[in-house]
């Protein structure tokens, strides 16, 4: 049986390298189109926009692993299948969970490498990216202001820029809105203002204040500063820290229990994070597992359509993987049944397909 094997597992290894290789180029280049605008309007030189996309490799390999597991077993059932290989082996005596082996020990390399990359990868380069981000905002600080435009600066504070001049690293005819925790917002106005370092210093403010009795205040502020140091995703829109994301497992169960303690049910959104990595790695298990018996359902005449079948199943299961968490954030689901529950339901329908083709 090891030739058997080794000319199995060929048959599903090339599809699957390639697939990965694909599924990669995809969502990085999906990544790269959402910030095209943002690195035309910054002059964000080629060297950093190759490094923040080399960033974001790790993360679309923990997604595009599941697929590709997927993708790979179909093909090779498939061509197993339309040949009658797959027949002819049966004939000798060997069972259905012998033959697939090669392809679940394929699934199960796969839920190692993600679960290695989900632990010790994937935190590391979205710390890096959220750094570059930073970097990439404050080395060019007034071009991340658009004349015209309004400006999240973090903490509660929208800038509104009527010129701007990059040479000089000033900026003109500023409106600043500070919300307050009750009542309207502070209105600051400055003719100009300029950058040192981290912070943003408006020259000659005024500020006006309005009460809940509809009366107005107003006068000459102080000294104001902005810190920029939350531009970078507020002003950008690219994607950075998210603090919960960044964390490796055993960090994430450590918040998780210190919140529970606290408050309970506080430590809701470290448990849902968690368990969706758990369950996303165990999914490239579960897909090996279910890619058999789905093609060999449709795999007469050598037919493609059970490899169609298998992909509306995986995109179908992404879709509810996104449906059930936002459930599970919200407290509408436990945790485990948002996270595990689409992996318990597929793994029901591969039991049963085994069964079946048994």
């Amino acid at each position: 049986m090891r030739i058997v094997d080794r000319y199995i597992l060929s048959e599903a290894l090339r599809p699957f390298l390639m697939a990965l290789l694909a599924f990669i180029v995809l969502i990085t280049g999906h990544m790269l189109f959402r910030v095209v605008e943002v690195i035309v309007q910054h002059g964000v030189p080629l060297p950093s926009v190759l490094r923040f996309v080399a960033l974001q490799v790790p993360n679309a390999t923990v997604m595009a692993l599941p697929v590709s597991v997927l993708l790979a077993c179909s093909l090779a059932v498939n061509r197993l299948a339309s040949d009658n290989e797959f027949a002819a082996i049966r004939a000798g005596g060997v069972g259905y969970a012998r033959v697939v082996l090669p392809l679940w020990l394929l699934g199960l390399l796969a839920a190692g490498v993600c679960l290695g990359l989900i632990e010790n990868v994937v935190p590391w380069s979205r710390a890096q990216a959220d750094q570059l981000v930073r970097d990439m905002v404050l080395r060019r600080q007034s071009l991340a202001f658009q004349p015209g435009k309004f400006t999240d600066t973090g903490q509660g504070i929208h800038l509104y820029v009527g010129a701007r001049s990059p040479e000089r690293g000033e900026l003109g005819d500023l409106l600043i809105f500070q919300a307050q925790p009750v009542g309207f917002p502070i209105l600051f106005t400055a003719d100009r203002a300029v950058f040192h370092g981290d912070k943003l210093y408006p020259m000659g403010t005024r500020f006006f204040m309005v009460n809940e009795k509809g009366e107005m205040t107003w006068g000459r502020a102080g000294s104001v500063d902005i810190d920029l140091r939350h531009l970078a995703q507020a002003a950008t829109g690219l994607p950075g820290s998210t603090g919960i994301a960044e964390m490796p497992l055993a960090e994430l169960i450590r918040e998780r229990n210190k919140r529970e303690q606290i408050s309970p049910g506080a430590g809701r959104s470290y448990a849902v994070e968690l368990h969706s990595r758990l369950a996303l790695v165990a999914s490239c298990l579960i897909f090996a597992m279910l890619a058999g018996p789905v093609t060999l359902r449709f795999a007469r005449g050598q037919s493609l359509v059970g490899i169609l079948a298998t992909m509306i199943i995986v995109f179908a299961y992404y879709l509810i993987m996104i449906w059930t968490r936002t459930l599970g954030e919200a407290g509408a689901l436990p945790p485990a049944v948002a996270a595990w529950g689409q992996n318990v339901l597929l793994a029901i329908l591969a039991v049963l397909g085994i069964r079946w083709v048994r």
